[in-house]
């Protein structure tokens, strides 16, 4: 399959990832960048809790009931805004400035003051296609082909519960567990959910499936929320949107990382969602760049939101919370400082004062519950705080090239924010909210503050690593803005004294200066920033790209599937009827007959809840020409065939799983060698009948 041929399948993503969303926040009202940043994080709302409320209704998830679910929605939605309407027109309100949606900006042009007025116009549109050309070429170029897997430890759940859910048609996070009837229970299903309507909307593989997804979201959904972001931080200004889209596109935390390593699949997708629901959260808090008109608007957009970010994968969630404890706290601050100058009630900063202690309360009971055991919590520090200070300035974690261009930028960033730290001092607040968390995950010594504060990331760096671009972007764009000003300021300055003194440049500069236009300085501020957008494409990108492409490549030899176990994988389901159960360990990859073919597993996972039968197979299913306890439960399960992809497992582990282990050396009585490919066997059993 060639990249070309996945076009209908990047087509049907693009209408679940963002048709529901687009629908109500239409009916809503909003239009221009509100409209597109934030159709992904409601269409993932819609999917995630849609996929949870239909099972108790008895109902099937599928494309059908998504689809309907978004039109109600949109419906009630638009009726909600029309009675609002009406009754602010009976009460004589109605006002343009008094919109439903007047708090997002939503009507709001960019300004073309100073800029010009193609520049406004053209500002979001080339800060959304330049890093979706960036990111997209990046992702395209490491997986290699469409139909490319991670060859790693956690592909084998994130390809398997695609495709279960499309089969079950349930995709509800309360029960999607281990992905068998045995082993039920929570597990964020957002991402998977969207990616099963996909599938069902007649995608060719759940690889080609799974692949476009994650080009979508890192590549369309991620600078879309980074402008909106920033859009929130500085307004509606061209340049800084600009340089928000493009400088998105140079972080190798983000998107990159969580595909290349792990493979991480929902932090990939809630990670991408985060920066629109912070923008929200900022907006909701009244501490954006122009403030909202109204106090209910924002909330109910930050609610239709949260779900969809919470259900992606909820440690992401708990970092909002964490990120916009600053921002809380700037509220707060900003509220008593205007109820002492007079500007506002003494009793505005009694509520924030309680608001702010409400939220802190309840942000530490969510970080302390919303966290895995720490069992489950293996990686232990790695480095030197000096190094982990290092890293974060230069945006290279986890050992990665020194970012030289994110450096420069976020040291004047800084500079900026110090200069003007009253109007940005909570903006330095989430960057070192997020800059702790990397450095204690990554260099402090076990104990209780490192589990306390890093255990709902399982206390692993890379997890940490991936959210400090979300944090870093706007002290670099403050920076690239700050670096393009004084280069325009500059170029206006040499033109200026071209034309009114000439005799003080050097004749041949002065001559071919001053036949510059006014506007030169514009044009220079554009280059400048397409420059250091390219020097953001340095090394450390390159790095964690080759990390991509090695471990989607298959080679005989592969961690998770050898090329022989591929081959024979693709044609399992010429071989296997449809309804059958095939056995093998999931830890040597067989699990992935599931995705591959649609026959099912055995255990889908390496984790999970086993029946008797099922334990009973997975350790004895060799033995069933001469076990008497065998037989009857292969023909309970159907479970008539076994994969034996030999003795390399990906994750050893204590449980032997030895049912398939006597094929190998075929030393197993009844049952029969189906297909081969090299080193990889297929068998059925003859000894049941």
């Amino acid at each position: 399959m060639t990249w070309w041929e996945t076009l209908p399948t990047l087509a049907a993503t693009a209408l679940v990832y963002f048709l529901p969303g687009l629908m109500i926040l239409a009916a809503a009202g909003l239009r221009r960048l509100n409209l597109v940043a934030l159709a992904a994080p409601v269409s993932a709302s819609v999917s995630g809790m849609t996929a949870i409320m239909l099972p108790y209704l008895k109902l099937p998830f599928n494309p059908v009931s998504y689809f309907a679910v978004s039109v109600l929605a949109a419906a009630a939605v638009a009726v909600f805004r029309l009675l609002r309407r009406r009754r602010r027109s009976a009460a004589g309100s109605e006002a343009a400035g008094t919109r439903f949606t007047g708090f997002l900006g939503a009507n709001v042009p960019l300004s073309p003051a100073d800029t010009g007025i193609w520049l406004a116009r053209l500002a979001i549109p080339a800060a959304v296609l330049i890093p979706a050309a960036i990111i997209s070429l990046r992702y395209i170029t490491g997986f290699g082909s469409p139909d490319s897997f991670s060859e790693t430890f956690d592909n084998i759940y994130h390809l398997n519960a695609v495709r279960y859910i499309a089969d079950t048609q349930n995709g509800s996070t309360l029960t999607l567990g281990n992905l068998t009837a045995a082993s039920k229970g929570l597990y964020p299903a957002a991402m998977h959910d969207s990616m099963a309507l996909v599938l069902m909307l007649g995608a060719p593989s759940v690889m080609a499936v799974v692949n476009v997804g994650t080009i979508v979201t890192g590549a369309i959904v991620w600078p879309l929320g980074c402008v909106f972001l920033i859009s929130r931080i500085v307004g509606y200004r061209p340049m800084p949107l600009l340089a928000a889209g493009i400088l998105s596109a140079g972080f190798s935390g983000f998107p990159y990382l969580m595909v290349g390593y792990g493979v991480l699949y929902p932090n990939h997708a809630a990670i991408a969602l985060l920066p629109a629901v912070l923008g929200l959260a900022i907006e909701a808090l009244g501490m954006s760049r122009t403030p909202p008109g109204s106090p209910l608007a924002p909330v109910l957009a930050l609610a239709a939101t949260v779900p969809g970010l919470a259900l992606s994968h909820p440690s992401t969630f708990v970092a909002l919370l964490g990120f916009a404890t600053p921002v809380v706290i700037g509220r707060l601050i900003r509220s008593w400082l205007a109820a002492r100058e007079g500007l506002v009630s003494r009793r505005q900063p009694r509520f924030w004062l309680a608001f702010t202690v409400a939220y802190l309360l309840a942000t530490t009971a969510v970080w302390v519950v919303a966290r895995p055991s720490l069992s489950s919590a293996g990686w232990t520090p790695f480095q030197t705080n000096a190094r982990a200070i290092g890293e974060i300035l230069g945006s290279a974690p986890m050992g990665t090239t020194t970012a030289w261009v994110m450096l420069v930028l976020t040291i004047v960033g800084l500079y900026v924010i110090a200069r003007q730290l009253r109007r940005y001092w909570w903006v330095a607040g989430m960057y070192a909210a997020g800059a702790v968390l990397y450095l204690v995950v990554s260099s402090w010594s076990n104990g209780f503050f490192r589990n306390f504060l890093t255990g709902v990331w399982y206390t692993d760096s890379f997890r940490l690593a991936a959210l400090l671009p979300v944090v870093t972007l706007p002290v670099v764009v403050l920076g690239a803005e700050w670096v393009i000003w004084r280069v325009r300021a500059l170029t206006g300055a040499l033109i200026a004294t071209a034309k009114e003194r000439p005799a003080a440049l050097p004749r041949a500069a002065s001559g071919m200066i001053g036949r510059l236009p006014a506007s030169s300085g514009i044009a220079m501020g554009c280059v400048v920033l397409l420059a250091l957008g390219l020097g953001a494409q340095g090394g450390t990108l390159s790095t964690v790209q080759n990390r991509i492409s090695t471990i989607f490549t298959t080679t005989p030899t592969a961690s998770l599937l050898s090329t022989d176990e591929v081959s024979l994988l693709n044609e399992v389901a010429a071989i296997v009827p449809e309804g059958d159960v095939v056995v093998g360990n999931p830890r040597t990859g067989a699990s992935l007959v599931y995705a591959f073919s649609g026959r099912r597993a055995l255990a889908p996972h390496i984790f999970g809840i086993r029946t008797p039968e099922e334990q009973l197979l997975l350790d004895h299913w060799d033995e069933a020409a001469y076990n008497a306890a065998v037989c009857p439960a292969i023909k309970s399960l159907k479970a008539y065939w076994a994969l034996d992809f030999g003795n390399t497992e990906i994750t050893p582990r204590a449980e032997p799983l030895v049912g398939v282990r006597d094929l190998t050396d075929n030393t197993a009585p009844g049952v029969k060698l189906v297909k081969a490919v090299g080193s990889a066997r297929l068998f059925r059993v003859t000894a049941c009948g």
